[in-house]
């Protein structure tokens, strides 16, 4: 029986530079962007030189429905070489820079296989809702741990949150 959810936490967010491939998709076809965007994510920051700033993410802008407006994302230091309206340095084909801002956010940590990660979203939505807080229709998840063939579901920790209004 998977263990309980921790209760979610409030934290100031810094602004995050972010290398991206965005669709929009159904839920059923996810794991398939998953697997399409990060060795065009991996391989144009290898190209430009550029490394990882922290594990992968997936971004969901607005509020899901039908489809989710997902951007599978990898953190960068910064984007170098990047303007109001133009490109990184590492962007090349659907590989585009990408922010996400500065602010507060509710997050939670889930232990367990991504199996786990629709109920814990229900649980931070529904926590978020009972402090009287408001969603600010951006939210994500970060891969802590990278899930090994044959590993031990168990053992993935997956970060997610929303950003609140205010």
């Amino acid at each position: 029986m998977d263990a309980p959810f921790d209760t979610p936490v409030v934290q100031d967010r810094e602004e995050q530079q972010l290398a991206v491939v965005r669709a929009t998709v159904a839920a059923a076809d996810m794991p398939a962007l998953y697997d399409r965007a990060f060795p065009l994510l991996f391989g144009a920051l290898g190209a430009a030189g550029v490394a990882p700033a922290a594990a992968p993410m997936g971004v969901v802008h607005g509020a899901p429905g039908e489809t989710f407006d997902l951007s599978v994302a990898v953190p960068v230091g910064s984007c170098a070489g990047a303007e109001a309206g133009s490109d990184a340095s590492f962007a090349s084909g659907e590989v585009t820079a990408e922010t996400l801002p500065a602010g507060r956010a509710a997050t939670l940590l889930v232990r367990g296989g991504y199996d786990r990660l629709g109920a814990a979203y229900e649980h931070l939505f529904s926590w978020v809702s009972a402090q009287g807080l408001t969603p600010a229709g951006l939210s994500f998840e970060q891969y802590l741990t990278e899930p090994e063939p044959g590993g031990d579901p168990a053992l993935n920790e997956t970060l997610i949150g929303t950003y609140l209004e205010g």
